[in-house]
């Protein structure tokens, strides 16, 4: 077995468990409230660009799919050294906790004054928003009728989360090329402990009513600031940052951007990325609804959800299991969203629904319930080519829809590797040559679904293809010891799921190879520039491949 052999065979034991392991055991509840956060910034005064970490703090923005509750300390000193890799969750919660977070959001959810006087006008008017269409026609039904939805607003409040977000190795990015800033970061997310003794314990003792004598209301003012409305650690996630721009730009339509404006965009894309990857592990984050059409498939969810195109949802059905003489949901399906709607408003009774499209799974109905369950967008193919082109194959590919309210649409880089021996390379006097092809590639891919496990996906790219022998050494014709061409490169995949997230791929593809070059650029023939095919006559302009291969996504 060859070292090439061993390595594909370590990567696909690596990643085929990880994708067969894919949220199996995930608890799925078929209940969704709106939740709500406080962002918090974990100061390290020590390291550079902590004052400007600490002013960007307050311009950060709340994704559209949760509340906002505004605090008034929006950053705490953080109780580790900057790059400690030790567990700090437990000293984050002691310093959000010291620092009252808690009764801030208690405060703002209750809009409490300096006085110490309350109100439940906030609660109110977000448990309005919170309702779904089901939620309007059930209280119509009622004798308070729509003012009935108000009182879902009780339920919001202990469904408050802070997130305490870390800015690690921020770096100033300033070379000859591009400008920004780059970083890791890394949210820890805290909810509030908010049940119903607790609550209990707010209405009766601390709640100051209009006719509380003065006395009253001075020792439920500062009973209120004895309280402790604590908070406990739920999960954190991570990303990595980066935010350039080519000092080229010279656009008047997008004129480039200050240093400030790409460290407002850092810090902004930094907390939207890792609460993505924290939906991921909390159901509280999870959006769940159920199937209101299946054809079109459609839901009454969209932008006030926080849905966008190609979010992925799991589909149950709740079976009645005799067993435990109770219902158990089954996964049926796997689905994406196509199409989003604007739907952030108060629920009438009649919203509008977003559609979606089938993944994998078979027969849906109406009433099966929707949970979200956020991927990477990243897919890893590995596979082998033949044909006038052929040898290994490999293809990294990110789904770009969420970003272009484009479905299905892929941006990916490929490296393939080949190789070959030739009795003679044209116009040389080399024979018997046992050369090495490597294939690096950039391209775009527009997936259209066939039937719900098969996928059409035709693509277009650019590479470069370098043929390199390690007898090869200073070359007079052959400078850099190699002889390489720019290549475009078309055709399409077909992609037939063997699970969800893990597809069997077959296509062909064709080859439009340039001019040949070396290592220091285009080589001569004459006064001409020679082409690839005159050294390789199989690597002409219609070069093709097929290739087969097994991808999977994440």
């Amino acid at each position: 077995m060859s070292t090439r052999h061993f390595l594909i065979g370590i990567i696909l034991l690596s990643i085929l468990p990880v994708a067969f392991g894919q949220n199996k055991k995930a608890p799925v509840s078929s209940t969704y409230d709106r939740s709500s956060l406080s962002v918090v910034l974990i100061d390290h005064p020590e390291i550079p660009y902590s004052s400007k970490l600490k002013d960007g703090i307050a311009k950060i923005v709340i994704p559209d799919k949760y509340f906002e509750n505004k605090i008034s300390t929006p950053s705490v000193t953080a109780p580790y050294a900057a790059g400690f890799i030790g567990p700090v969750n437990n000293s984050i919660a002691d310093a959000l906790n010291t620092a009252k977070t808690g009764n801030q959001i208690i405060s703002y959810w209750y809009a409490r004054q300096a006085d110490g006087t309350m109100s439940a006008d906030r609660f109110l008017e977000r448990g309005m928003y919170n309702a779904s269409d089901a939620d309007v026609l059930n209280a119509k039904g009622t004798k308070r009728g729509v003012e009935a939805l108000k009182d879902y607003g009780d339920k919001l409040i202990s469904k408050s989360f802070a997130v305490a977000i870390d800015y690690t190795n921020l770096k100033l990015i300033d070379d000859s090329v591009t400008r920004g800033w780059s970083a890791d970061v890394k949210i820890f997310l805290y909810k509030i402990i908010f049940d119903e003794t607790i609550q209990s314990q707010l209405y009766n003792d601390l709640w100051i009513y209009s006719d509380d004598t003065p006395a009253v209301k001075a020792k439920k003012n500062a009973d209120f600031a004895k309280m402790n409305f604590n908070l406990e650690y739920v999960s954190q996630a991570s990303a990595s940052v980066v935010q350039t721009e080519s000092k080229k730009n010279k656009s008047t339509t997008s004129p480039p951007k200050t240093n400030d404006e790409l460290f407002a965009a850092l810090m902004q894309n930094g907390l939207n990325d890792c609460i993505y990857n924290v939906e991921k592990k909390v159901e509280d984050l999870k959006v769940k609804t159920s199937i209101y059409q299946t054809n079109p498939l459609r839901a009454k969810i969209g932008k006030k959800e926080g849905l966008a195109v190609d979010n992925r949802y799991f589909v149950y059905e709740y079976v009645y299991d005799e067993n435990t003489n109770s219902t158990k949901p089954v996964r049926r399906s796997v689905i994406r969203a196509k199409k989003v709607v604007d739907n952030r408003n108060v629920a009438t009774g009649s919203s509008q629904m977003s559609t979606f499209y089938q993944v994998a799974g078979g027969h849906l109905e109406n009433g099966f319930l929707l949970q979200q369950s956020n991927d990477a967008g990243i897919g890893i193919t590995l596979g082998v080519e033949s044909g006038s082109v052929a040898g290994f194959s490999s293809r990294l590919e990110v789904n770009v829809g969420r970003y272009t309210s484009i479905p299905s649409l892929y941006v990916f880089v490929g490296v393939g590797y080949e190789e070959k021996l030739y009795t003679k390379i044209e116009k040389t006097p080399l024979i018997d040559q046992n050369l090495n092809f490597l294939r690096y590639e950039l391209g775009l891919a527009k997936g259209f679904r066939m039937i719900n496990i098969l996928e059409l996906a035709p693509y277009a790219g650019v590479g470069f293809e370098e043929a390199k022998n390690a007898d090869w050494k200073d070359d007079a014709q052959f400078k850099g010891n190699l002889i390489k061409s720019l290549y475009v490169k078309y055709g399409a995949n077909l992609a037939l799921n063997v699970r969800y997230n893990i597809q069997l791929i077959g296509g062909l593809g064709s080859y439009i190879f340039t001019t040949a070059q070396n290592g220091e650029g285009d080589i001569m023939d004459g006064d001409v520039k020679a082409k690839y095919n005159d050294y390789f006559p199989d690597r002409g302009a219609g070069s093709f491949s097929f290739c087969a291969g097994l991808r999977v996504q994440f």
